[in-house]
């Protein structure tokens, strides 16, 4: 097996003129009213294109909307607002006002159990089983401690 030597491009230098000097007068924008209208012109029409493609389509949904009442009318269906639910019960069914020092926590509508602050166990863990857990992590370096 005949090994080939890798090709490699070749390099070439290449010299970078130095900017002229330029005259401060070239440097100043043309700031004419021709040239703001032609600069301009473009975007404004399409300014106006857009509006009137917006009044159209506001003018076809008022249309749209007034044929539906027709047809309401016709098929003497009541146009009826979305009823309106919550979880909570109804302020007429109130029987009794609790007033209390401290915020309860209330999850499906029932209030939670107050809970002592604790560590946190899985019950079906012995010690055993527990210190064969903590032998069995590695201590790996943070990447930041990398020298």
């Amino acid at each position: 097996m005949q090994t080939r030597p890798d090709s490699f491009p070749s390099w070439r230098d290449h010299t970078v003129e130095p900017l002229r000097d330029t005259n401060p007068s070239e440097l100043l924008e043309n700031l004419d009213d021709n040239v703001f209208s032609k600069r301009h012109a473009k975007l404004e029409l399409d300014e106006k294109r857009r509006k009137r493609w917006d009044i159209q389509r506001i003018r076809e949904q008022r249309i749209l909307q007034r044929l539906q009442l027709r047809m309401y009318k016709k098929k003497g269906i009541q146009e009826s607002e979305p009823e309106v639910t919550s979880f909570f019960p109804e302020s007429d069914d109130v029987e009794s006002l609790l007033i209390t020092p401290y915020l309860p926590v209330v999850a499906f509508g029932r209030p939670l159990p107050k809970l002592t602050p604790q560590n946190f166990e899985l019950p079906w863990l012995d010690e055993r089983s527990r210190c064969r857990l903590e032998m069995q992590k590695k201590q790996t370096p943070h990447r930041t401690c990398r020298k």
